[in-house]
């Protein structure tokens, strides 16, 4: 695969595919897990098939075109993998949201909405929440 990135400081590149496949592997119970991928240690990551709880951390508005995923903000979702995105540059949620590098996540909401999420919108427990609860969703 040919990637193009204009940073000389990006220390690792690790494949989706190969984090998913290591993350499977794990069969963990645990909410977040580390794995190492061709000798580099990745960590904070989502555990796929795992329940999550969900907020919202975007445009907080009826006309976004997140509007739909906003409304599912305080709700639960299942991680079903990654979501076809960059691969993995850094090494830890902290260096990921630093270099604006998130991991995107594909979700599942209980009604059966999917949609890609980015890793910081997943939490463990509703206590995380930094948000107020979104508005009912507006009917076209």
């Amino acid at each position: 695969m040919n990637h193009n990135y204009a940073s000389a400081d990006i220390g690792c590149l690790v494949e989706l595919a190969d984090l998913e496949k290591a993350i499977k592997a794990l069969n963990s119970e645990e909410p977040w897990v580390s794995v190492e991928v061709n000798g580099t240690k990745v960590e904070d990551l989502a555990v796929i098939g795992r329940r999550y709880w969900f907020e919202y951390h975007c445009w907080e508005s009826h006309e976004s075109g997140d509007a739909k995923v906003w409304y599912h903000s305080h709700q639960q979702c299942v991680v079903l993998g990654f979501a076809k995105c960059d691969p993995c540059f850094f090494q830890t949620i902290q260096e990921r949201g630093e270099a604006g590098h998130c991991l995107l996540y594909r979700v599942r909401f209980d009604d059966g909405l999917e949609w890609d999420v980015f890793e910081d919108e997943l939490m463990d427990d509703q206590e995380q929440f930094c948000r107020p609860d979104p508005p009912p969703e507006r009917k076209s």
